[in-house]
């Protein structure tokens, strides 16, 4: 059934996100960075922005995911934090399973849908949701 739901266009729909929400101006701050991620990955993508960031989950949180996020200027994702500060495979697992535990705590957050750079995404303006994923990034 996923196959013809991804065909068909099926799956969850949300509200546009209006211009006039916060949410909107701090992706608009990092507008041209989210556009290079959305046009460089076809997976479904998901934005949750912060003050200075955005992180982005890619994929299914559900199931298999990646995360990227746009911080300082630039973009960035598991391969250079490992690289960065020479994580091992396991710590990347385990911030993994972290990441996906707080996804799941923020099913109950409102989510909005939008357009970046041609592509629909969907946003997720939930505070505690940015605020963990940072302390989770931040921490390993």
């Amino acid at each position: 059934m996923g196959f013809l739901e991804k065909f068909f266009g099926g799956g969850k729909k949300y509200p546009p996100l209006g211009a006039e929400n916060p949410a909107a101006k701090k992706i608009e701050a990092m507008k041209s960075l989210l556009e290079k991620i959305s046009s460089e990955v076809s997976d479904p993508m998901e934005v949750v922005p912060a003050d200075d960031t955005a992180f982005v989950f890619i994929g299914n949180p559900n199931k298999n995911f990646g995360m990227a996020w746009v911080n300082n200027g630039k973009v960035q994702n598991f391969k250079t934090l490992a690289d960065e500060k020479g994580i091992a495979q396991q710590q990347l697992i385990l911030m993994h399973k972290k990441l996906q535990d707080a996804y799941h705590r923020s099913g109950d957050d409102k989510r909005y849908s939008m357009t970046i750079g041609g592509k629909s995404v969907v946003v997720t303006p939930s505070s505690d949701l940015a605020r963990e994923v940072k302390d989770i990034i931040g921490n390993a």
